[in-house]
């Protein structure tokens, strides 16, 4: 009896490589599905990520038919899966872009948020018209963070003498550091421990000081999203014993350190701003004069500019 034709082995269909599209389309279903927020800026930094693109990962929408190794797509889909545990992405990434430059970020730190930026374009443009101080420009940067307000102001137009980047987090001063050095104005900034103003004396130091508190108070919880709530310090938030305590304390404090003519630019909450616009207009007697709020494209107020006059 003929023996049966062996059976032809089965072939193993090539898999077609993945493409930069097809990775990124992919991410932002995933993502979309778990709630995650900004699920495309997250799927283009975390691609960024893996490709070396972090100088510019919107590049990457114009690279789609590109393919993907296989090293990097299994890389991509590591920092996926921590993204779809709504870790944010900075902290993945381990950078967040501030005003166009990358600043090195970490988990323990707050992550620098667009009111932010805004606050320093509106700095500088209160400074534009104005003569520089003689010596420059002597800045501190309250409760700095990552140090992105204090190295971003350095690079600008300003090009102050001195940034005092203060914060009492130990963590956050390396970052200041690192995030100095990083865009070589380490001989500008300096990384200070310190609880707000009172390591400096009650005395006119400084032409501009900026501050982003702990503004909330207690029961605000409701307002910060998952994301925030999970990865992010909430003393960062939550200021002691109040939001409402630490921001008088701060304007009150930042008026007897401000030199005549001086700026204090200070982020808060929109429901905040008449409470603030009390103590300060509201008073003869403060030094400073609040004269115009900060307001973001839907109009929500979000910060303060008081100038200290005499």
């Amino acid at each position: 009896m003929k023996k049966p034709a062996p059976r032809p082995a089965a072939r193993r269909l090539k898999r077609k490589p993945a493409t930069i599209g097809s990775l990124l389309d992919e991410a932002e279903r995933r993502l979309e599905a778990k709630d995650v927020e900004f699920p495309d800026a997250s799927a283009l930094w975390l691609l960024a990520a893996v490709l070396d693109s972090l100088d510019d990962p919107d590049a990457l929408a114009e690279r789609r038919e590109e393919p993907v190794g296989a090293a990097a797509e299994k890389r991509f889909r590591k920092l996926l899966a921590r993204r779809e545990k709504h870790e944010p992405y900075q902290y993945i990434v381990g950078v967040t872009d501030f005003r166009d430059e990358l600043m090195e970020i970490e988990h323990g730190v707050f992550v620098p948020r667009l009111q932010s930026e805004r606050m320093c374009d509106e700095i500088e443009e209160w400074a534009e018209g104005r003569k520089r101080p003689r010596g420059g420009w002597r800045i501190a940067d309250l409760g700095a963070g990552s140090g992105a307000l204090a190295v971003s102001l350095a690079l600008g137009p300003l090009a102050p003498r001195r940034v005092w980047a203060v914060d009492v987090s130990l963590p956050a001063l390396n970052l200041v550091r690192r995030n100095a050095r990083r865009h070589g104005v380490e001989d500008r900034v300096v990384p200070l421990a310190g609880d707000w103003l009172e390591w400096t004396p009650p005395k006119p130091l400084f032409d501009i000081i900026v501050a982003v508190p702990p503004y909330l108070n207690p029961g605000d919880e409701i307002y910060l999203s998952e994301e925030s709530v999970r990865w992010e310090p909430m003393e960062t938030f939550f200021g002691e014993p109040s939001g409402d305590d630490l921001l008088r304390q701060l304007t009150d404090a930042a008026a007897l350190r401000l030199r005549p003519g001086g700026l204090f630019a200070c982020q808060l909450d929109s429901e905040q701003i008449e409470m603030i616009d009390e103590h300060v207009n509201g008073n003869p007697e403060h030094p400073l004069t609040i004269e115009w709020v900060l307001a973001d494209e839907d109009d929500d107020e979000d910060g303060v500019l008081a100038v200290r006059t005499g």
